[in-house]
């Protein structure tokens, strides 16, 4: 019988602190999950007293989305529980080993999330002082700070000189035992902005006097051959990660750098240009837009957070909207459907809690997966399920694209069939989720159907067919305007040349990527292009090419280990290879086909 304290249900242990055990839980009332940390009464004198108030403080002064939230405090005998938001993703110290280290963008993502957080924390004048990626947690895609048991409430003079935090992650003057500032975080999210970038922090040592002489004496190494990043990031990691304090980046001027912008004044522009565009090539140009800023979803906040823009891009499409100019957010951080639930107030101080027993105190917890515990992951995978297909069929639009922009003689005849494709497949997914069809044969799909994760899947894929179905249009209106059949082309790429998604293509399909692969490497052998970069380009272009003939195989949902395909980080790898790279991933494809 799992323990009960109060409405409060306490199902599975997930971890430990320095106050006591951390437990998966739910709020009977509601069914809304909570992570319940459980502090035992007796240790609650002097420092860990203390340290217990600063916590329940600070989560009561913040209220930020990146935040982790107190929604209760419940006691007993010999406990206090506190109530506090549950992350469905665990957190980034565990995502990162999956990863080995995230692309720029996510890292740059995250970093921002991070930021915004901050912005809070310093308004208040708080001090984490153990910020890490253990304390970064992951909910549908959002991040979530958390674990504020060593931070502090800053006085007037606004310095501490109390040795917290875990080594690798604290500031020099931290180290050394100096009095330090809340510049100390900004010492702290550098390196772990670091770590998602490379994989590994920037200075590491056997002990702690040798770690502080290593980050005073060795130069931070940029490790391009992991991540090469772009001058921004550097130029952050390089401005927070100074030893001296005052030397330091200052809050001001982080919430100001160039980083929280770049990547939406570079959409934004894009949108800008694209709107420029006239008559009927606007609608395939939005199409554009629309696709090659959506290439990867994984998660409801990789699509929420850009909803309104994505909105306004798909209406431009359909020609339901005239667009002159684009007024709205490019990204709009948004909570997931699940997590809108009433916040219970919470008392001030542990000191002011009444001594009424609960009689649970003396039940015990099972550290295996509860029922709700396995439902809760069933219905991140089977939503994983669903969105790697969407995955899979928006790849066929950025490689079509790809054969667009190429201009050789089989360029536009592949770009259709792989917008047809794309079509069939998109067409089939929304048509048969739609319908609550269990096409995957994922588990608890009854169960899975009746959840809002599932109803705003559905309303996602419904929508970005609208977008899909235009640049279908566009592309087919391109084909049948050919004064020519290439020779290269039968009568089956004739056959498949119509609206009717129904038929097989996968023959044409097939022969057509073949023979336009062959058409481009002989172009690049034949000396057709000169720069080593548009060389590169070519190869890159077949390697795609390649990876679409062999769709399914090339991006299956899990491997034998079953561990689920990365897409975010496909993109990554192949964008960092270079031409003997891509040389020798074409060559053994070709060997395979």
């Amino acid at each position: 019988m799992p323990k009960q304290v109060e409405q409060y249900i306490l199902e599975r242990e997930i971890g430990s602190g320095q106050f006591g055990k951390v437990y998966k839980g739910y709020n009977k009332d509601n069914a809304k999950d909570v992570a319940v940390k459980v502090v035992r009464r007796e240790i609650l004198t002097g420092k860990f007293l203390e340290l217990l108030e600063n916590e329940i403080k600070v989560l009561r002064a913040c209220d930020n989305i990146n935040i982790i939230k107190l929604y209760d405090i419940k006691k007993t005998k010999h406990n206090f529980y506190l109530m506090l938001e549950y992350c469905n993703e665990g957190d980034l110290g565990d995502y990162l080993k999956k990863k080995k280290h995230l692309t720029e963008d996510e890292a740059v993502d995250f970093l921002i999330q991070i930021l915004n957080a901050f912005k809070t924390l310093v308004k208040n004048n708080i001090m984490h002082r153990d910020f890490k990626l253990a304390n970064i947690l992951k909910h549908d895609g959002l991040i979530k700070i958390a674990d504020f048991g060593f931070s502090k409430l800053l006085g007037k003079d606004n310095f501490a000189n109390t040795m917290l935090g875990s080594p690798l992650n604290m500031a020099p003057e931290v180290l050394d035992g100096a009095k330090y500032n809340n510049k100390a975080d900004i010492w702290s999210i550098g390196t772990v902005f670091y770590e998602m970038l490379f994989g590994r922090p920037p200075f590491v040592a056997s002990n702690l006097p040798e770690l502080a002489k290593n980050v005073k004496t060795k130069k931070l190494e940029i490790p391009r051959k992991i991540n090469n990043i772009s001058p921004i990031c550097e130029d952050l990691l390089r401005t927070m990660l100074v030893v001296k304090p005052e030397d330091r980046i200052s809050w001001e001027d982080l919430f100001k750098h160039k980083i929280n912008t770049y990547r939406e004044e570079k959409i934004k522009k894009e949108l800008e240009d694209t709107l420029k565009t006239q008559d009927l090539s606007l609608v395939h140009n939005m199409s554009k837009f629309y696709i090659n800023n959506n290439k990867v979803v994984e998660n409801l906040q990789d699509y929420s957070k850009k909803q309104e823009m994505n909105e306004f891009a798909r209406k431009v499409a359909q020609g339901k909207k005239e667009a002159n100019k684009y007024e709205g957010p490019i990204y709009k951080l948004k909570e997931g459907p699940e997590d809108a639930w009433e916040e219970v107030k919470v008392e001030e101080s542990p000191k002011s809690f009444d001594s009424k027993q609960d009689e649970s105190d003396s039940e015990t917890v099972s550290k295996q997966e509860s029922l709700r515990e396995a439902r809760i992951r069933v219905v991140k995978r089977n939503s994983n399920r669903i969105l790697h297909e969407r995955n899979k069929y928006v790849f066929l639009a950025s490689v079509a694209e790809d054969c667009v922009n190429k201009g050789l003689g089989l360029s536009e005849y592949a770009a259709f069939v792989l917008v047809k494709k794309l079509l069939i497949m998109i067409t089939n997914l929304k048509s048969r989720i739609c319908e609550k069809e269990n096409m995957f044969n994922l588990e608890e799909w009854p169960y899975y159907v009746k959840t809002k994760e599932f109803e705003a899947i559905v309303k996602y894929i419904a929508n970005e067919y609208d977008v899909f179905e235009v640049y279908f249009n566009c592309m087919y209106d391109r084909i049948v305007n050919l004064k020519r059949v290439h020779p290269k082309i039968g009568t089956d790429f004739i056959a498949i040349v119509n609206k009717d998604l129904k038929k097989d293509i996968d023959k044409v399909f097939f022969n057509v990527l073949q023979e336009y692969v062959m058409e481009i490497a002989a172009f690049v052998n034949g000396g057709g292009c000169k720069a080593s970069e548009e060389i590169q380009a070519y190869w890159l272009h077949i390697d795609q090419l390649l990876d679409c003939v062999k769709l399914d195989e090339v991006f299956a949902f899990e491997d034998a280990k079953g561990k689920q395909f990365d897409f975010k980080l496909f993109y990554e790898e192949i964008k960092n290879l270079d031409e003997e790279g891509l040389m020798a991933r074409v060559n053994k494809k070709f060997k395979e086909l």
